[in-house]
């Protein structure tokens, strides 16, 4: 703009020179607006052309904007839409996981009751061959101790024979052992008078003693057959519990009497017979202090022959049956070792 006015004042100036100036000032005032108009016209051309360049950059660059911009909401809506169908598969696929952990949870609890089911039934058939197994072996146990006791009974009679002498067995006599082992009957008194028409020869007259007081016998010969005991004679410690037993089969210290005899056999390494003895006490004298004893011995001699099963079931027994006694805990330690 400043070149234009100054184009115009120069243009006036002319005007107002040219009456005074001479004809080659004029001509070198016009050159010089000529000069100046090309300059105008080069600056005109100039200007225009850097603003239609710029103008041209412009539009270059707004088009490059936008068409990043229309790139960026390409990018926006895709994003979107894939947002959208990622939101929609999640939905499916948490439902579908949930459908699936509810037909597990399904599954699974039918499955524990079904289980439940055969833990109770393999529960029930463990306790009724636990019951079977016990008294099984109850029996065997009864079965040998009469086995037992007709044996002994046998020997009494082998022993009488031999020894020349006639021995008649009455149910309400008792065996005593004598000295060297002889057994001689003592029968109540009513039942040693003979008839005046059968009197016995001298030589198969049975020799009888009378019988002492319980109370005394009984408490000697136990101190006796515990001394023996202790002493690690358990041949003649069985004998005289033998004849204590046979003083007072009933008498307040049958059990003891009974377990005694029963570890008499156990430590001679007899365990079939040390187990009857030991029955004796669990079978006739079950509330006794010396039966969980018994119980815990039994299971040792029937694993000293190799019957783990049954060892098993009594040492079981034993801790169902009495378990706060001191045996119990030593049976569970015996369980545990199987």
């Amino acid at each position: 703009m400043k070149a234009i006015r100054n184009i115009v004042i120069a243009g006036c100036s002319v005007l107002l020179l040219s009456q005074c100036a001479s004809q080659d000032e004029v001509r070198k005032l016009n050159y010089q607006i000529r000069t100046v108009n090309q300059k105008v016209e080069e600056v005109k051309t100039n200007t225009v052309n850097q603003m239609q360049k710029g103008q041209a950059s412009s539009v270059n660059k707004i088009d490059a904007v936008s068409s990043e911009t229309q790139q960026l909401r390409a990018l926006i809506e895709e994003s979107g839409q894939k947002s959208s169908r990622l939101r929609e598969q999640t939905k499916e696929d948490i439902a579908a996981l949930q459908t699936s952990m509810e037909q597990m949870r399904t599954e699974n609890e039918a499955r524990i009751k079904a289980l439940e089911t055969k833990v109770d039934q393999l529960a029930g058939s463990l306790d009724r061959l636990h019951q079977a197994r016990v008294k099984a072996a109850e029996q065997r146990a009864r079965q040998a101790a009469k086995r037992a006791e007709e044996a002994q009974r046998r020997t009494v009679v082998a022993a009488g024979a031999a020894a020349g002498r006639v021995v008649t067995l009455q149910p309400s006599a008792r065996k005593v052992r004598i000295g060297n082992g002889t057994v001689v009957e003592t029968v109540p008194e009513k039942q040693q008078a003979p008839s005046a028409a059968a009197k016995p020869t001298p030589e198969k007259q049975i020799v009888a003693a009378p019988a002492p007081a319980v109370s005394e016998v009984g408490t000697d010969l136990f101190s006796q057959g515990m001394n023996s005991y202790k002493a690690g004679k358990y041949k003649d410690a069985y004998r005289t519990f033998e004849q204590v037993l046979s003083g007072n089969p009933r008498g307040g210290k049958a059990a003891q009497v009974l377990f005694y005899m029963g570890e008499c056999l156990f430590n001679q390494g007899e365990y079939d017979l040390a187990i009857l003895d030991y029955q004796k006490v669990i079978s006739n004298h079950a509330g006794d202090s010396h039966t969980p004893a018994a119980l815990l011995k039994q299971g040792m001699s029937f694993e000293k022959l190799t019957d783990r099963e049954t060892a098993k079931i009594i040492y079981k027994k034993l801790i169902a049956d009495y378990p706060n006694s001191s045996e119990a805990g030593l049976a569970e330690k015996q369980l545990a070792s199987l």
